[in-house]
């Protein structure tokens, strides 16, 4: 069979980083993400750069941080010392790595499935649902995924000719140097630094720790194994011995429990691990993979999960009879990860890593059944996989661009978070409010701390989640906090801090209200020798007094630009 040509494969190539980047393009949502994983990010890369640690800079205790892995905010931290000081510019990350990542889903899909059937199955992914929602907000997923098809790609280029030592590309034809040259050699250094990466920017990118030295213990080349090894094996450690010297929580102590959201649902046992595998079984086949594509749910798309990831399996089956390389290695044991992984995190974001994987193996089983009946034949059924797939993605993402542009209209107007509503609102302007008017040195309990910090370059703490008082004021006093916010974010705050206050309202004072109904309330928390400020009104509602004495600088009336897009913490990155 005739090999195409150099050109056309680079023609795709382009075409497939264009179809990219103009996806991206359209469905770009200037606004921060609701979430504290983004927030959190940016304290991470802000203290690598301003401090040099590695620290929860927001947290009143500031303890070493360990949970995630350093590369992402190493990136950011890159942007921050070139000049990036808004959320857009920030999220560049994300841009390029999912651009990046439908790339290199093409150079992968191409060795195996030739130009054609290699560029439709980047142009799905580019276009799926979970791939273009990720791309704009500054969360870790992209990247992870770019790192993951990179490192898969490189170590296929590797292994190319390693079975019975013939150069044999992976579509059948003569490839020139194989793994036993320099350049393979090369390739698996690539790969392998790849994989590191990749495990460094997500901590679920440790099955391709463990894929790669079984790849290369089944290829019997032990001076590479030992090398890898090495390599990914020693920073890791160092990695875990850092969370465990310093005592503080990482994932593999939240595996274990029932619900990390809630620990007092205690620690789970094989049983448990069992129905979690079932649990996520049933949810990622039937929801999040076939919804990461196609950006719905429904009976329909149950059943589209359901034969993708039948047929993939099977084109991983029959890939895996003739030859096995570290992809295949690669997915049962990433599979396996995110089945025994708590229910309460699975998602499209832990999908994300497969999506590539199973477009690829589902359509070389499809190729491998419909090319021997003919070419005409494979290119009709073939387009027609293609376009079961690529038209609902496609009306997912021209969704997510009407929800983008109505969202940049409302942030250009009242700055990042307005498109969320005036409750989250309020939220944001207590905190930049915080971080112009409170006292140096002050922290504040809150719902959501690591944006409160971002918003404010003040330290804050998660409220308990209890209804008494004495748990509220015993935070405040080992952490030295005088204030805790009552938000609207959700209905935490009202349940668990207005309790709080209603247990002894002689121990709080108003700072400030916040938002249009006032709903928002900044709150001091008195010395316990202070006297009653509070008092309870006929119809049982408390009247707080306002806070005398030093609770806010000056005369509380510095100004705030709540428009603005820069994120007010960077500022103290600046001359």
């Amino acid at each position: 069979m005739k090999e195409p040509s150099t050109r056309l494969r680079w023609a795709l190539l382009g075409a497939v980083v264009a179809v990219s980047g103009a996806v991206v393009w359209a469905a770009f949502n200037p606004a921060p993400h609701t979430g504290g994983d983004n927030a959190g990010y940016v304290t991470l890369a802000y203290s690598l750069l301003k401090n040099g640690t590695y620290t929860e800079l927001f947290d009143p205790a500031g303890p070493p941080h360990t949970k995630y892995p350093p590369v992402f905010p190493a990136l950011l931290a890159g942007l921050m010392a070139l000049g990036a000081r808004t959320w857009t510019s920030l999220k560049a990350v994300a841009v390029l790595s999912t651009v990046g990542a439908s790339a290199l889903t093409y150079l992968w899909a191409e060795r195996r499935l030739g130009p054609v059937w290699g560029a439709g199955v980047a142009v799905v992914l580019a276009l799926s649902s979970a791939v273009v929602y990720y791309s704009h907000w500054i969360l870790s997923d992209p990247t992870f995924l770019a790192f993951t098809v990179m490192a898969l790609w490189a170590l296929d280029r590797a292994d190319e000719g390693r079975a019975d030592g013939a150069p044999v590309d992976a579509r059948g034809g003569a490839d020139g140097p194989t793994s036993a040259t320099g350049g393979g050699l090369g390739w698996l250094a690539l790969g392998v630094a790849a994989a590191g990466l990749a495990y460094f920017t997500r901590s679920a990118g440790l099955p391709l720790l463990v894929a790669v030295p079984a790849w290369l213990a089944l290829r019997r080349r032990w001076r590479a194994l030992a090398a890898t090894t090495v390599a990914l094996a020693f920073p890791a450690l160092l990695w875990a011995l850092r969370a465990r010297g310093v005592g503080t929580a990482d994932y593999s102590a939240e595996f274990w429990l029932v619900d990390p959201y809630d620990p007092s649902r205690g620690r789970v046992g094989a049983v448990g691990l069992l129905a979690r595998a079932v649990s996520n079984f049933q949810g990622y086949v039937a929801i999040h993979v076939p919804s990461g594509i196609v950006g719905t749910r429904g009976g329909a798309v149950a059943a589209l999960g359901v034969v993708l990831v039948g047929v993939a399996a099977v084109g991983w089956i029959r890939r895996g009879r003739s030859r096995v390389g570290p992809a295949e290695i690669f997915v049962p044991l990433y599979a396996g990860l995110i089945l025994v992984w708590p229910v309460v995190w699975s998602g499209d974001r832990f999908a994300l890593p497969l999506l590539p994987l199973l477009l690829v193996y589902a359509a070389s089983a499809l190729k491998d059944v419909l090319e021997p009946r003919g070419r005409a034949w494979a290119a009709v059924a073939g387009g027609a996989a293609f376009l079961v797939l690529v038209l609902p993605a496609a009306a997912s993402w021209s969704r997510a661009v009407q929800e983008s542009r109505a969202c940049a209209a409302a942030v250009r107007v009242g700055g990042p978070f307005a498109c969320y509503g005036p409750r989250i609102g309020a939220f944001a302007e207590a905190a930049e409010w915080s971080g112009e008017n409170l006292p140096e040195g002050s922290s504040v309990l809150t719902r959501k701390p690591r944006i409160f910090y971002v918003l404010s370059g003040v330290p804050s703490r998660t409220f308990p989640f209890d209804e008494t008082t004495r748990a509220h004021l015993s935070l405040a006093a080992s952490l030295g906090t005088r204030y805790e916010l009552v938000d609207q974010w959700d209905g935490q705050a009202g349940r668990f801090v207005v309790a709080a206050v209603r247990g002894d309202p002689g121990a709080f004072c108003s700072v400030r209200t916040f938002g249009a109904d006032g709903g928002t309330v900044l709150l001091g928390i008195l010395p316990a020798d202070a006297p009653g400020r509070a008092s309870a009104a006929g119809d049982g509602s408390v009247r707080i007094e306002g806070c005398a004495g030093d609770y806010v600088r000056g005369d509380g009336t510095a100004l705030y630009d709540a428009s603005s897009s820069r994120i007010p913490l960077l500022a103290g990155l600046d001359p």
